[in-house]
């Protein structure tokens, strides 16, 4: 390029750029050298982007980097399909118009503090780091099959682009970091299939676009750690298929999504925790059904508001070590079933409740709506914190109205769903009892550990099993948890009680749990057949109280010795027959089987037959009731 026609700024450009240096038009003055008011600055900092094409052209392939500070761009800069063989840099600069870098390749970039109406790197190849530090963008950036060898480092900017979307990255490939910590976005940032060798960073984020999908993150690859702690986001966040290596963490993070998905990471693959703890906080469902978790899935202390039914979804999941909810609160169901836990499920001082005014929160963002959620975030973190800590509060602090606005309402639905559960322990020591009912169907635990003040109104146990418990407690409250079955009279959870006890050492507590079965297994019996099932409780408690069976037949022993020593038989045979004894009488008409001689010799008479009679069923009804009882203990029926 001959310098004929350029400007004296222009002129000043490419002899800096030639000669290997930079050029700076600011003045010293943070206002006036506010890229905010590039548009009105003059011709004395104004560069044509037609004149930086050409210079770019000029320089062929020397090394020496392009870097312009404070400058004002006008006219859309196209340097796509260049092979450069240096970085551009644009720092505190104003663009008028997009900066076009598609299929591009260059050393570095950086966008440094500069306005842009937008900006397309499709395709573009970089070797080292771009940098968009304090950038804005009031338009779409396009990064999508990007390579780039060093870090992306979008930080603290800000991209406008509402309603449609703002970041398109999909399939991009980061050598390193990719940071968008303290960054904006007004619009959807598409991330799908992207890949990122280090961190990738999404802490103080605020992601913005209540009317659908925030981030869609779909089958993203992290080479560490994927972080958003304090990330606020108005939409819904979408992992789904991602593959992250280290932990992904979003403490303290802030998600709405009313009556739709506010996170969803289905079928993904973390290798260390997932980390939603510390002030989480999310309206909307969160989904992480048949995720793959190699440590452990923490809530602790997690606020979830649901989608008005649900509020997390952790059906499948495989999570290698604890799955923590304590101090959860939760409006809506949970849903463990079908998961796998290495150790423990714990949901010590959770809270599940069937709405969010029975939580008594406030909202995620502050203010009165969701409609103004987004700017409450921007101006007032400190204020939307608060309100979500002053609402944990009002839970935390009274469980007992929890507990009572969920018996006002009459829910008897299920709250917590951990059927086909497989878990090394299960803790279940509410802050106070649920709203609804408990799902255990078949679920399988080495360790129950429970707290009968927190007991759910209803459970459904057929086919749960757990090796033991870690705190049995008085037998008789047991036998009253079991009454909690939702489908009534069911044989496999008293059986399974019963089978803990024998192998804890409670044999006595083990058959007070079998008698128990066999009481309720009686009112489900028609009128008819109750009868028998009594008189068995009554004589030996169903086999599994055998002593009675002596006290009844002492009793009756008494009652003949003291009846027939008053008024002696007469006996068949005067004369041949031995001397009466009363006790062995009586012990002959008890006793179906054995004979002692007395039974045939002597008669009773008058109405004294009437007691030999009662004595003579009564030892046969006992005999009957013993064996029926023994043969049932001994079957462990």
């Amino acid at each position: 390029m001959r310098p004929i026609g350029l400007t004296d700024s222009e002129k000043r450009v490419r002899a800096d750029f030639l000669a290997g240096g930079r050029t700076s038009f600011q003045t010293g003055d943070p206002a006036a050298d506010d890229p905010a008011t590039g548009a009105a600055w003059g011709a004395e900092r104004t560069l044509r982007a037609e004149f930086l094409r050409g210079l770019i052209t000029e320089a062929g392939d020397r090394r020496a980097p392009l870097r312009v500070v404070g400058a004002s761009i006008v006219g859309p800069l196209e340097l796509e399909y260049l092979e450069l063989g240096y970085s551009l840099s644009f720092a505190d600069c104003w663009f008028q118009d997009d900066l076009d870098l598609h299929d591009t390749r260059l050393r570095r970039l950086n966008l440094r503090g500069t306005r842009l109406a937008g900006l397309n790197a499709s395709l573009t190849r970089v070797e080292a780091t771009v940098v968009l530090h304090k950038t804005r963008v009031d338009g779409r950036v396009r990064l999508d099959h990007a390579v780039i060898g060093g870090e992306l480092l979008i930080t603290d900017a800000h991209l406008h682009h509402p309603a449609d979307l703002a970041l398109r990255a999909d399939r991009i490939r980061v050598g390193g970091d990719l940071m968008l910590w303290g960054t904006t976005i007004e619009g959807r940032t598409s991330l799908r299939d992207a890949k990122v060798g280090g961190v990738m960073s999404l802490e103080r984020t605020d992601l913005r676009d209540p009317d659908g999908l925030v981030l869609d993150a779909a089958r993203v690859q992290v080479g560490s750690d994927l972080i958003g702690d304090d990330l606020h986001a108005d939409g819904m966040l979408r992992f789904s298929g991602a593959e992250i290596q280290g932990l992904l963490r979003l403490a303290n993070a802030k998600l709405h999504q009313p009556g739709g998905i506010a996170l969803i990471a289905y079928q993904a693959k973390i290798g260390a925790d997932l980390q939603c703890y510390k002030g989480f906080d999310a309206e909307g469902l969160v989904r992480i059904d048949g995720a793959r978790i190699t440590g452990h899935a923490r809530f602790d202390g997690a606020t979830l508001r649901g989608d008005d039914t649900t509020a997390l979804d952790a059906r499948y999941a495989e999570i290698g070590g604890a799955a923590r909810c304590r101090g959860i609160r939760a409006a809506g169901s949970v849903r463990f079933a079908s998961a796998r836990v290495g150790n423990d499920l714990d949901f010590r001082e959770a809270v599940l409740a069937g709405s969010v005014a029975e939580l008594g929160l406030g909202p995620v963002f502050g203010g009165s709506g969701g409609g103004t959620g987004s700017a409450g975030t921007a101006g007032g973190g400190a204020s939307t914190t608060s309100a979500i800590a002053g609402g944990a509060a009002i839970a935390a602090s009274s469980p007992a109205a929890v507990t009572s606005a969920s018996v006002s309402s009459g829910s008897d639905s299920n709250i917590l769903f951990l059927g086909n559960l497989r878990a090394g322990e299960l803790t279940l020591r509410f802050a106070a009892p649920p709203a609804g009912s408990i799902h255990l169907a078949n679920a399988q635990v080495g360790v129950l550990n429970d707290d009968p003040a927190t007991w759910s109104p209803h459970f459904t146990r057929d086919g749960f099993t757990y090796d033991r418990i870690a705190e049995p407690g008085p037998v008789a409250g047991r036998i009253g948890w079991l009454a909690r079955e939702a489908a009534g009279y069911r044989p496999g959870p008293y059986e399974q009680l019963a089978a803990v006890y024998r192998r804890q050492g409670l044999d006595g507590e083990a058959r007070r749990v079998l008698l128990a079965k066999q009481r309720a297994r009686r009112r489900t019996l028609p009128r008819a057949a109750r009868p028998w099932g009594f008189v068995q409780d009554a004589a030996v408690g169903y086999g599994y109280r055998p002593e009675r069976a002596l006290g009844w037949l002492a009793a009756l022993l008494v009652t003949g010795i003291v009846v027939f020593g008053l008024r002696h038989p007469v006996p068949v045979s005067p004369g041949t027959a031995p001397p009466f004894n009363p006790l062995i009488y009586s012990l002959d008409l008890l006793l179906p089987v054995i004979n002692f001689g007395q039974g045939r010799a002597y008669v009773a008479t008058g109405g004294y037959q009437w007691v030999a009679y009662l004595l003579t069923a009564a030892g046969w009804i006992l005999a009957t009731t013993i064996a029926a009882g023994l043969a049932r203990a001994v079957n462990r029926g």
